[in-house]
């Protein structure tokens, strides 16, 4: 009789104690500069690969529509994979893991390389502007500019500061939504 009431006293006393327990909340960790850092650096390497190989079929002579669009249409992915990373990331820290500085130092070479390599396309394909803009290269530059400005505001001033030289190019490429999203 006693073992049966002690029995019924230490389940009630469980009971008790597994509905005490603390259920953890879902934090949510907020990003960095240096995950934005991480993506940038990540488009770096692939669009890196895409331009030398567009440039080789520049320098080679062998540039023509039908084996750049390819690549063209690689680094219209490779831009678009940068800005889903970007948009799968709710707000940044801007106060550690670098800055918005930092950032437009990483992001402007890119475009920079990008625009130039093209720019070479555009002597040696001609009409290649028309091709830029089917395969939404712009498009695709400018929804990565504005993900940037969204988690880092003021970013895409400093961008355009540095791309200051490069503005002449944009305009020749017809990448009217960039142009505009910089101020250039």
């Amino acid at each position: 009789m006693f073992a049966s009431r002690f029995f019924v006293s230490l389940l009630a006393l469980g009971s008790f104690t597994i509905s005490a327990t603390p259920i953890p909340e879902n934090v949510e960790k907020r990003a960095d500069v240096s995950d934005v850092l991480s993506i940038v650096s990540d488009l770096k390497s692939s669009t890196s690969t895409i331009t030398t190989q567009i440039n080789s079929l520049v320098s080679g002579g062998t540039a023509s529509e039908l084996n750049v669009s390819p690549l063209i249409t690689d680094l219209v992915a490779s831009l678009n994979t940068a800005t889903s990373s970007l948009a799968s990331i709710e707000s940044v820290d801007s106060s550690s893991g670098g800055s918005a500085s930092d950032v437009a130092n990483a992001i402007a070479p890119i475009v920079s390389d990008i625009t130039t390599t093209l720019d070479s396309v555009s002597t040696a394909v001609p009409g290649i502007t028309t091709l830029l803009g089917g395969l939404g290269l712009d498009a695709a530059l400018n929804q990565l500019l504005g993900g940037l400005e969204r988690l880092l505001a003021g970013v895409l001033n400093l961008v355009a500061n540095l791309l200051v030289n490069v503005a002449n190019l944009l305009r020749r490429l017809a990448f009217a939504l960039t142009l505009s999203t910089l101020g250039l």
